[in-house]
C-alpha cells in the first residue's frame, strides 16, 4: 500500500508517516520543512501551499516511483491569531493557502496519481467551535475547505473523500493559538490511527472524532 502525506513534518503528518510505515505502507511525505520529515518517509518532497508550482510538480515526481496511491492525506495547516480588523495581509494570506488554496492544489494534483477506488482525506475542524474573537480567518478557512472536499468527491465519484475533524490535538500548532491547549486535547498518533482505520473500514464521508 502506497500513501502521500502533506505536511509530513507537522503533529498529525509525522505521526501518520510513522504509523504507516509501522504498518509497512510506502510513504511519499511533503512538507514546507522537508528536513523535518520523519526519516521513516521513503520518498520526502518541500513545497510551500503559496507558491503553486511547488505542489504541482510534485506528482511528475512521484509517478516514476509508483503505480498508483492508495491513501493521500492533506494535514497542513496553518493559525495566525488576531482582531480581523487589524491582521496583516501577510497573515491573512498564509492562513487561507495553507488551509484552502493548498488544499485545493494539493487534491488537484493528487488525483491523477490515485488508485481507482483511492482514498482522499482532508483535515478540517469543528468550525462552529472557532468563531471567537482573534479566530475569524483560521474559522472561515476551515469553514471554506468543507464545500471544497464535499464537490470534490462529486465530481470524482471513483474516488473517496474524508473531511476528518478531530477537534483538538496535542501538537505545536497551539503555539498560535489565543487560547491554552483544551485538556481533552487527543495525541496525534491517535488521530494517525483513525485516519488508517477509516481507510481499512472503506467508509467515506465526514468524520468527526
Amino acid at each position: 500500500m502506497e500513501a502521500l502525506i502533506w505536511g509530513a513534518s507537522g503533529g498529525i503528518g509525522s505521526a501518520l508517516v510513522k504509523h504507516l510505515k509501522s504498518k509497512t505502507w510506502r510513504v511519499f511525505a511533503s512538507a514546507r520543512n522537508e528536513r523535518a520529515i520523519p526519516p521513516e518517509a521513503d520518498y520526502t518532497y518541500a513545497f510551500d501551499a503559496a507558491v503553486p508550482q511547488t505542489i504541482t510538480s510534485i506528482p511528475s515526481l512521484i509517478a516514476p516511483e509508483t503505480d498508483g496511491i492508495d491513501l493521500m492525506v492533506y494535514a497542513v495547516g496553518a493559525l495566525r491569531n488576531g482582531m480581523l480588523d487589524r491582521m496583516s495581509l501577510e497573515d491573512y494570506a498564509l492562513v487561507m493557502n495553507s488551509n484552502v488554496m493548498g488544499a485545493w492544489l494539493a487534491g488537484q494534483a493528487t488525483i491523477p496519481l490515485m488508485k481507482e477506488g483511492g482514498h482522499m482525506v482532508f483535515i478540517g475542524a469543528y468550525t462552529e467551535h472557532l468563531l471567537l474573537p482573534k479566530m475569524g480567518v483560521y474559522a472561515a478557512a476551515k469553514a471554506a475547505l468543507a464545500p471544497l472536499v464535499s464537490v470534490l468527491a462529486k465530481e470524482n465519484r471513483k474516488l473517496k473523500f474524508t473531511l476528518l475533524r478531530p477537534g483538538a490535538v496535542d501538537t505545536g500548532f497551539w503555539a498560535n493559538a489565543p487560547f491554552k491547549l483544551p485538556k481533552n486535547a487527543k495525541p496525534a498518533h491517535e488521530i494517525a490511527e483513525a485516519i488508517l482505520q477509516c481507510y481499512e473500514s472503506g467508509e467515506s464521508g465526514d468524520l468527526n472524532l
